[in-house]
């Protein structure tokens, strides 16, 4: 399947809340080992500490966190862990994370994993809220079975789950000044509004309305493979710089094609909060909106932070 460019369309659709215009998708990856000790700490309605921004976005180091929910099956959990893979190759030979710096907590253990439970990740948070600086980068990424009820998005884990709200507040005095969620599950739509602030970036598969299995983990590892696979060492040349804006992009566009290949309604709309109002944007909605230079323009409602948070994509020297 190739990846052809998105269409600067909007996607009119019809859903059990009527019909309404929605607006596209997102994605990415991580890797295992944690050089932190676990503590046994909760964190219980802490209050939001404010991103420290700035017109360019810095990073002295990157972290990556991979959160792996139950799944449910052996067929899960052996998708999962194909994807978990992919992912965390990709953060250590493109994305610029360090082995060491790759944490993962897998719900069945695997992938060499601890257990991902309400209270490791709690402890887990906790640590990384006190250690991480201004000048670190964190990107989070979930993966597997979510669902919604009334009043709450949950992330399945064993044990008690965790609800939207829950994680928010684990998140809530992480200082970075980048901080990007992938939120690839079933239900993630209803993760973007408590998670979403100025200056952090949330990427979520599906819109607040739709509850299905999600394409858009796989189709992100799929687009991750294709640049590992065009990447040959990491001391070459640099040819490329890429964007997580394009990388959105480019997820959100692989899961619609798949689903018309398939000749089927879609049903997931990516998102794309990054400007903090807790609504997101699909990528058919931001693709429009560059000023001369090709850069996403900043008074778009979304796009400019994730446009200016860049992965470099390499290649060997051709000789003359």
């Amino acid at each position: 399947m190739t990846i052809a460019s998105i269409h600067s369309r909007k996607h009119f659709r019809c859903s059990r809340f009527g019909v309404r215009i929605s607006m596209l998708s997102l994605v990415v990856a991580v890797e295992i080992a944690s050089p932190f000790k676990l503590y046994s700490q909760t964190v219980d309605a802490i209050p939001v500490v404010p991103i420290e921004t700035s017109d360019a976005l810095y990073r002295s180091r990157r972290y990556a966190l991979i959160v792996v929910s139950l799944p449910g099956d052996e067929e899960h959990r052996e998708k999962f862990s194909e994807v978990v893979g992919v992912w965390q190759q990709w953060l250590t030979e493109i994305a610029g994370v360090e082995k060491q710096d790759l944490m993962l907590l897998n719900s069945d253990g695997g992938n060499g994993a601890e257990p991902a439970t309400a209270k490791s990740i709690r402890a887990r948070m906790a640590l990384l809220s006190a250690s991480l600086t201004p000048e670190d980068s964190l990107w989070v990424f979930l993966l597997g079975h979510g669902s919604q009820d009334e009043r709450h998005g949950w992330f399945h884990l064993p044990g008690p789950d965790l609800s939207a709200g829950e994680w928010a507040d684990l998140f809530a005095l992480l200082k970075t000044r980048e901080q990007l969620f992938w939120m690839t599950h079933s239900a993630s739509g209803s993760f973007l509004k408590p998670l979403s602030r100025p200056g952090r970036v949330v990427v979520c598969a599906t819109d607040d309305a739709e509850l299905n299995e999600t394409r858009f983990p796989y189709a992100l590892a799929e687009i991750m493979q294709k640049q590992l696979k065009s990447t040959p060492a990491p001391d070459t040349k640099p040819s490329k710089i890429v964007t997580v804006l394009e990388l959105f992009r480019q997820t959100a566009h692989h899961v619609d094609q798949s689903f018309e290949d398939d000749k089927l309604v879609p049903t997931e709309h990516a998102q794309l909060d990054d400007n903090g109002d807790g609504v997101g944007t699909e990528a058919a909605d931001v693709v429009a909106y560059r000023d001369a230079e090709g850069s996403v323009d900043l008074t778009v409602i979304d796009g400019a932070t994730s446009d200016r948070i860049q992965i470099t994509l390499r290649q060997i020297e051709q000789p003359p």
